[in-house]
């Protein structure tokens, strides 16, 4: 669907400037992604880096707010409109927007949880995850911009196995019955949910370049099994 409002914008040469917009916004997600991780197990400014990291996110939501803004002018002026792909966007850009939010709850495990981290293999786990995550913003980003499938498929694979591993590690923290400081296994629980969300609402992203717009959000039979809707 996507491609479909590419090509209804191309006339008005609007493209390049959509694209760029919604490009920007996985690109701030991603440093947000990467600054936010990149504060857990160390000391820091807290509050300079927290300026800094909720300043990108108000960026964020601000493009959010030029791009609907944008749709409904296309909308209103436009009697070849494309409806369908203006709903595409409009989810889109909400996932967008979604993932600066996750971002700003990982750094805040990272700013609150302070004391050492005394079960490494969580922490590793974690770590490996984080890493197979940040490469999907740049694929999302060129899935959605270039209408790839096959590049939108390869992400949805790629956040479905994280999102699983995820998932893993939760059910494993829920069984460790008194092994671990409390504090310490909610941060492990808090870093998993906050990942698998931010590789879900990326999946999202993905789903706008394959399916139609009820399917937009979830993944059915014809996409990979290990991504959940959640």
């Amino acid at each position: 669907m996507f491609k479909e409002l590419i090509n209804a914008l191309r006339r008005k040469d609007a493209i390049n400037e959509l694209a760029a917009d919604v490009g920007r916004m996985l690109e701030s997600g991603q440093w947000m992604f990467e600054r936010a991780a990149e504060a857990l197990m160390t000391e820091a400014d807290w509050d300079g880096m927290a300026e800094e990291l909720y300043a990108r996110d108000r960026r964020i939501n601000e493009i959010e707010q030029s791009v609907r803004e944008r749709i409904v002018t296309h909308l209103s002026v436009s009697d070849r409109a494309d409806l369908s792909g203006c709903l595409v966007l409009m989810s889109v850009v909400k996932d967008a927007e979604r993932i600066g939010d996750y971002c700003k709850n990982i750094f805040e495990v990272a700013r609150f949880y302070r004391r050492a981290h005394t079960h490494p293999e969580y922490a590793a786990t974690l770590d490996d995850i984080r890493n197979h995550t940040a490469p999907l913003f740049e694929q999302a980003k060129i899935a959605l911009t270039a209408a790839d499938r096959d590049v939108a498929y390869e992400v949805l694979d790629k956040a479905g196995k994280q999102r699983g591993r995820c998932d893993v590690v939760i059910r494993q923290l829920l069984q460790v019955h008194g092994e671990m400081a409390p504090d310490e296994a909610v941060a492990y629980v808090l870093l998993a949910r906050f990942y698998k969300r931010v590789a879900a609402h990326l999946a999202n992203i993905a789903t706008s370049v394959v399916s139609p717009v009820p399917m937009i959000d979830y993944r059915g039979k014809q996409l990979p099994e290990n991504a959940d809707d959640d």
